[in-house]
């Protein structure tokens, strides 16, 4: 019996010699990553040192482009910056070409479709969803697009 006691005992020490080993070489490793492994890691600077650094750093040169000269307009597509017209149903991105209205885009809100629609009235944009209509009616006014939006519910 003396000697499977004497066995359990002399397992258990060389599995803690065996743990104790591993903690070692692993907090060794920890610490030659952590400090690096040439040397001492470089450490972080102080508010001052940065000030320092930032002050005595020359300012990068900045590249100006050339200046390009201004192209006329195409013609029969000059007009007006787009203006954005935003609804509940969506939105409609229109400008003013000539005097008459001109819708660029038209992008419907989630859950709402759209209809664009143009007549001797000006551009139309319809927003449904199931019963809730929105109807956006364009004309100009001083050469910008000016929307009439009608709801339906």
């Amino acid at each position: 019996m003396a000697s499977a006691r004497t066995r359990l005992v002399a397992g258990v020490a060389a599995w803690a010699a065996a743990l104790g080993a591993a903690l070692v070489v692993g907090l060794t490793a920890v610490g030659a990553i952590g400090a690096g492994l040439l040397g001492p890691g470089q450490q972080p600077l102080t508010p001052a040192e940065v000030d320092a650094r930032l002050a005595s750093a020359a300012p990068a040169p900045v590249d100006t482009p050339a200046a390009v000269p201004p192209t006329d307009p195409v013609p029969g597509e000059s007009g007006t910056a787009p203006q954005v017209i935003a609804t509940d149903g969506g939105t409609v991105l229109a400008r003013c070409t000539g005097g008459a209205p001109e819708v660029v885009s038209a992008t419907p809100a989630q859950g709402f479709r759209v209809q664009t629609e143009d007549d001797d009235g000006g551009p139309r944009v319809r927003f449904r969803s199931g019963d809730t209509r929105f109807e956006v009616n364009l004309r100009c006014a001083d050469g910008r697009p000016v929307a009439d939006v009608q709801t339906d519910d």
